[in-house]
């Protein structure tokens, strides 16, 4: 039988997972991997997806991420492992916390909704679409796969012919 009440240690996981994610956005908004991909692709949403799991990769070992960006079933395995962390959040057939799942949930709709203001207009629209796009890179084992598609795609054909074109760095 699963419990719906909420435990102190279950709610700061809860916590401490939306405080992560918030920094993590943070970190990658400022960084210069995003602005050169908002600056190469001209999207927002495609330069978020993209510099959130390069900063991802990143906390791994250079061989390791080498490995990562390049070799999509040992790239697999380790998304595999980061969205069944996140299983008891969501909803996972094998069970899950409803307690924890609805704060969990209530917690990242608060985070959505404090990126806009009272009218539905974005109070920082990129950050609001950084949030958007780590709680569906947690969420989904499908999309977290298609951003590593297109992140090979940009690292490996899209980035090299910006850097050896004439007039651009």
């Amino acid at each position: 039988m699963v419990s719906a009440q909420l435990t102190l240690e279950s709610l700061n996981t809860v916590e401490t997972s939306v405080e992560t994610w918030i920094d993590f956005c943070t970190v990658s908004l400022q960084s210069d991997f995003y602005r050169l991909t908002l600056q190469k692709t001209g999207s927002i949403e495609r330069a978020a997806a993209l510099t959130l799991l390069n900063n991802y990769i990143s906390t791994f070992s250079p061989s390791e991420r080498e490995r990562l960006e390049r070799d999509a079933e040992f790239f697999y395995g380790y998304a595999r492992g980061f969205i069944e962390e996140l299983a008891p959040f969501r909803y996972n057939k094998s069970g899950y916390d409803p307690g924890v799942r609805s704060a969990f949930m209530s917690k990242i709709k608060a985070l959505l909704r404090a990126q806009k203001n009272p009218d539905g207009s974005y109070k920082d629209k990129e950050r609001y679409i950084f949030v958007e796009t780590i709680v569906r890179i947690c969420s989904s084992l499908d999309f977290i796969i298609k951003v590593h598609d297109d992140y090979k795609e940009f690292l490996f054909r899209e980035l090299p012919q910006f850097r050896t074109a004439p007039n651009l760095k």
